[in-house]
């Protein structure tokens, strides 16, 4: 049985990837990109890809020597540029990456998106990327324009909806188009709408008033026609008109606990002159 050649080897000592491409083996190399362990050793140029290896190779080769102590080799976790003849180390991943941007050779790159200023080293990597990144597809429930690459999430958004909607109690009365998101929300709308069943009274003598809901209720009773308003009793006029500014807020009175004393108009006055 023929086999091809796998002559492009990983050169990080306990790697065993090799491929039969170039390009196979650089995007390898994207896999260890900031997570290379590097001999801090002057002179030593080994590289690994998990820290207890390079731990192990410096007890077993490096016993004896003292580890370097220029700034690039201070931290066991160093990040190591790939390229091929390059081997700087760097103590982040950021400058690592801003140190790689350097490498970028015109005559290597065969591909290079417009869109987002990116570099592939083929039209195939560049053809999948602008058609995940950039190409965008119509959602066919709502026909809106999405990126290839959010259309899942976006198509979530409706099954999200749907199912809210499917949880929902609509009320069965002909020509009615409400919707509650609980069955006891519906079953008082039903009442209070279609039934007409008013169970709360108005608690003043001689009101008689009926409501469908308490808190309507109770917002009657504290304001409206029960309660004292600047201009019927000269009494309370007086009294409000001297109270304190600031502090704690008088509660009005309610018309019914009020001997009525109303304020008597200019024109009642004349009237009663003659």
């Amino acid at each position: 049985m023929f086999y091809l050649e796998r002559s492009f080897k990983c050169s990080i000592e306990d790697c065993p990837a090799s491929y039969r491409r170039k390009d196979h083996l650089a995007r390898h190399f994207l896999q260890h990109k900031g997570k290379i362990f590097s001999c801090p050793v002057d002179g030593c140029n080994k590289s690994f890809a998990y820290q207890g290896n390079m731990k192990r190779h410096l007890n077993e080769i490096h016993n004896d020597e003292e580890p370097s102590t220029s700034g690039e080799c201070k931290s066991l976790k160093q990040y190591v540029c790939p390229e091929v003849g390059c081997g700087k180390v760097f103590k982040f991943a950021s400058k690592l990456r801003k140190h790689e941007d350097s490498h970028v050779k015109l005559e290597t790159v065969e591909a290079f998106c417009c869109e987002c200023m990116k570099y592939f080293s083929n039209v195939d990597y560049l053809k999948e990327h602008m058609r995940s990144a950039h190409q965008l597809v119509n959602c066919d429930i709502c026909g809106t324009k999405q990126l290839r690459k959010n259309i899942q999430r976006h198509l979530r958004t409706h099954e999200k909806k749907n199912s809210a909607d499917s949880e929902a109690f609509r009320c069965d009365v002909e020509g009615c188009l409400s919707i509650f998101s609980t069955k006891s929300n519906l079953r008082q709308h039903v009442k209070a709408v279609h039934l007409e069943v008013r169970p709360f009274v108005c608690g003043h003598k001689d009101c008689g008033k009926k409501f469908a809901y308490k808190h309507v209720r109770d917002h009657h009773e504290k304001t409206g026609c029960h309660v004292y308003t600047p201009g019927d009793f000269e009494e309370l006029d007086e009294q409000f008109r001297s109270r304190p500014r600031g502090g704690r807020k008088r509660k009005c009175p309610t018309i019914e606990s009020l001997l009525r004393k109303r304020v008597t108009l200019p024109n009642e006055l004349a009237f009663l002159s003659d």
